[in-house]
């Protein structure tokens, strides 16, 4: 070996050897003579406390709703009763517009319903009028049928008769005039019958015409009620656009813009100017992206905890209200917005703000330090110490909150558990525990 290259190797060792002392490990060898290197590991016992699966973003208050309000109908400003920085309650007055011709259409509207119901009055009438033609007709009808009784009486009568005059007559017991008297008698009478049989039918023409005109007057009833329905609504619909004249608040909160003065002829639908723009203030939205990772845990009822720094750290109690459930395919991210109660206004909309959301969390769960697993073929391990020696136990692990890991199998509570550089160490090693404050025994009072 050259000269050179035996001092470089001989730098390398000192340096390595230096470097042991400086940064003692947790796992130390320490040779016995005639045996193994007996390991000193530093041991923990399991502890049981809640573990959380918790991720925290970066996010930007919103308000839980924000409205822009724009003019429905044309009309010329008369009146604005807020600012900007205004609170304002549901249905508060934020301007009035002034629209005459809406008014005129509102008045005629209201003449119609009062038209409409006049009519529904004097048809009413007519039905009444119509009842009474039909009781006389009725009347005249029967009056009639009556004279047909009495016609075919005589008509029966005089028959009798002229059959008796006529058999005296053949027996030359009566002359020939009475014959013929008593013949005319009878045509006489049934004349007089057709002539009321004529009557009745006159008078049964006269009860149908009744009857229709009843009817008739009843359906012009019918037609006029639903003239006052169709008026009625007609005027309706016109005081539902005078009630446009009015912009109102649409919800409790605050008045963030102003677009609008005394005298502007607004331009209807959302195409035309901007009249206010009100945001709700009791409750504001904290809109954040969470990682692909801890998306799938995520879901809406989750606690969180919202940190504002313009509020010097102050935070806020919240819950998971909803999330957009597919990820944006731009950034990989859900989006999860988390309600959060504004009652002294101290949260505002464009603040920047830190959101924790707790995506599960189980209480008094038996866990160790993250440092003390370690994986070994897909498996996890950690090594306790049993009477001196190193014994590796695979767990089954639950939530890892990063510091602390549970423990769901595996372990007892009253295991000491190698807490680091576990898979350094072989099954059945002889180990030595270092003293820690937490072994050290306590002393007696």
């Amino acid at each position: 070996m050259r000269p050179d290259r035996h001092r470089a190797l001989t730098a390398l060792g000192l340096l390595a050897f230096a470097g042991i002392g400086c940064d003692r490990p947790t796992v130390e060898a320490t040779p016995k003579a005639g045996d193994s290197p007996v390991a000193r590991v530093s041991t923990v016992a399991p502890e049981r406390m809640t573990v959380r699966r918790t991720t925290e973003e970066p996010g930007q208050i919103e308000a839980a709703e924000t409205t822009p309000l724009h003019a429905r109908l044309a009309g010329y400003v008369e009146s604005v009763a807020v600012d900007i920085g205004d609170r304002v309650k549901k249905g508060q007055v934020l301007a009035e517009l002034r629209m005459p011709e809406v008014d005129a259409d509102l008045a005629q509207k209201r003449a119609l319903v009062e038209q409409a119901r006049s009519e529904v009055k004097q048809a009413g009438a007519a039905v009444e009028v119509s009842r009474a033609g039909v009781a006389s007709a009725e009347a005249k009808a029967a009056e009639v049928r009556a004279g047909i009784r009495r016609a075919d009486a005589d008509v029966a009568r005089w028959r009798s008769e002229f059959a008796r005059i006529e058999q005296l007559f053949r027996e030359r017991a009566q002359t020939g005039s009475l014959l013929d008297e008593t013949s005319n008698k009878l045509r006489s009478a049934e004349a007089a019958r057709d002539e009321v049989q004529a009557q009745v039918k006159t008078a049964e023409a006269a009860l149908a015409e009744a009857r229709a005109l009843l009817d008739k007057a009843r359906s012009d009833v019918e037609t006029a009620s639903s003239h006052v329905e169709v008026a009625r609504l007609d005027a309706e619909h016109a005081l539902a656009m005078a009630a446009y004249r009015q912009i109102l608040a649409p919800f409790d909160g605050v008045v963030t813009r102003r677009g609008v003065d005394v005298g502007h002829l607004t331009t209807p639908g959302a195409g035309g100017e901007l009249l206010f723009v009100v945001a709700r203030s009791d409750i504001v939205t904290i809109a954040v992206g969470v990682p692909e990772a801890d998306a799938p845990s995520v879901n809406p009822g989750d606690p969180a905890r919202v940190r504002l720094q313009a509020l010097e750290g102050k935070t806020f109690e919240g819950k998971v209200a909803r999330t957009s459930w597919a990820l944006d395919p731009a950034t990989r991210t859900l989006r999860a917005e988390v309600d959060v109660a504004n009652p002294d206004g101290l949260l505002r909309p464009g603040l920047y703000a830190y959101a924790t959301i707790v995506a599960e969390e189980h209480p008094d769960a038996l866990t160790v330090p993250g440092s003390a697993v370690f994986a070994d073929a897909g498996r996890s391990y950690c090594v306790v110490v049993a009477d001196g020696r190193a014994r590796r136990r695979e767990v089954k692990i639950g939530l890892v909150d990063g510091k602390r890991a549970e423990v769901v199998s595996g372990l007892d509570p009253s295991d000491r558990v190698v807490e680091a550089n576990a898979a350094s160490l072989v099954d059945g090693q002889a180990v030595e525990p270092i003293a820690t404050p937490e072994s050290a025994p306590k002393p007696k009072s």
